[in-house]
Formats: structure tokens, C-alpha cells, sequence
């Protein structure tokens, strides 16, 4: 891509951020995305096939960290400890959810548009897939972890995808409400503390020891 065509896409992209802030996918318009570009609509199509790709454009890479952050939870990510429960796996997850924290306050707008923006676009489940996709994972890691006696106790489905939904949903509670960076990390601390140990009761692994 030569640099004239890599300025004019970063130029297309600016004006298709701010018309998705400002109408959502529905009732953005690709001529006024154009227009403030400096482009006409035929012109654009020469980098974008449509308007979903233009979203996309700007929300995939948001889409790829979260699901990546998300497949943490797999079994064999937890395979590679010699316990479930150690420090050094907590150490690991903790490092985890803080990257992800990070990119979610470096990458803002993209988040925004996908929680609250992406209606009628291929991202418009967004929310509910990462909340199905982590469901999933922990429902699969915390049955190997009963096969392999780490947990005395299963968990139901139901209970599992609430607990599992609802700790995803707090990473979008930060974007929805707009909670500024510095009160964020205490809050997810929090959330986390929250879940890892409650869902650790759940499993009935006994936390006097």
C-alpha cells in the first residue's frame, strides 16, 4: 500500500469512527463518512467493500485481544500448572485481566462502539458471544478439574453460566458507565477477588487449608 493510499484509509477510518459514535452502525451514513473524508463514496469503496467492513475495520482487533483474553479460561492453558489454585497461576490470570484492562482504556472507542454501537453489524453479539465462549471454557476446565480430583464438587449450568456472564459483563459495565482508568483497576481487584474465590467455594475446594 503505498503511503498516499495508507493516509486517505486512516483519513476514511477517522470519519467512519465519529459518524458510528455519533448514529451507531444503523444510521451512519457511508456519504457523509466520505464526504468528511474528502472522498467521494465511490472512492471509498476503492479501500472498503461496504459499511460492515468499515466497522469491522475498526473493532476487529478489539474483538481478537477479548476473545484471546477469554481463552485463558481453557483447559489447557490451566494444564500448564502443576496446580489449578497456585500462586502462580493466579499471578498469571492477574496479568492477564490487567493487559486486557489496558487495552480496553488504550482502545476506548472501539469498545464503545462495540457495546453500545454495533447494532445491525456483524459484531452486534458481541457481549453474548465472549460471555458464551467463556462460559463454555469454564464449564469444560472446571469438569477436568473434578476428573483430576482438584475440585470435590460440580458445578450446574446454569449457576456456571451466570457466574461466568456476569464476570464478563463487569469488563463492560467500565465502557457502558464510562468509569474513569484510575478507579477501574481497583474495581476489577475487586470483581476478580470476587469471582475467583466465590466460584472456588462453588467448587467446594476449601479455603481454611
Amino acid at each position: 500500500m503505498s503511503e498516499s493510499s495508507a493516509e486517505t484509509k486512516k483519513q476514511i477510518l477517522e470519519s467512519a469512527k465519529k459518524e458510528f459514535l455519533e448514529k451507531g452502525f444503523m444510521n451512519a451514513s457511508l456519504r457523509t463518512i466520505a464526504s468528511n473524508a474528502g472522498l467521494t463514496t465511490g472512492a471509498m469503496y476503492r479501500h472498503f467493500k461496504d459499511k460492515d467492513d468499515l466497522f469491522c475495520s475498526l473493532v476487529d482487533e478489539a474483538v481478537d485481544v477479548t476473545t484471546k483474553a477469554v481463552m485463558m479460561a481453557d483447559v489447557m492453558n490451566h494444564k500448564k500448572f502443576e496446580n489449578p489454585f497456585s500462586l502462580e497461576h493466579f499471578t498469571a490470570e492477574t496479568e492477564t485481566t490487567e493487559a486486557l484492562l489496558d487495552y480496553i482504556y488504550k482502545n476506548f472507542d472501539a469498545f464503545t462502539l462495540l457495546l453500545t454501537k454495533a447494532s445491525g453489524s456483524k459484531h452486534e453479539n458481541f457481549l453474548d458471544e465472549m460471555c458464551e465462549l467463556y462460559t463454555k471454557n469454564c464449564e469444560k476446565t472446571f469438569l477436568w478439574m473434578y476428573k483430576q480430583n482438584y475440585v470435590p464438587k460440580k458445578t450446574d449450568k446454569m449457576t456456571m453460566h451466570v457466574v461466568a456472564s456476569t464476570f464478563i459483563t463487569s469488563f463492560a459495565e467500565i465502557v457502558l458507565h464510562k468509569v474513569p482508568r484510575k478507579n477501574a483497576v481497583a474495581y476489577i481487584n475487586n470483581i476478580t477477588e470476587f469471582f475467583r474465590y466465590g466460584t472456588m467455594h462453588l467448587l467446594g475446594v476449601d479455603l481454611m487449608k
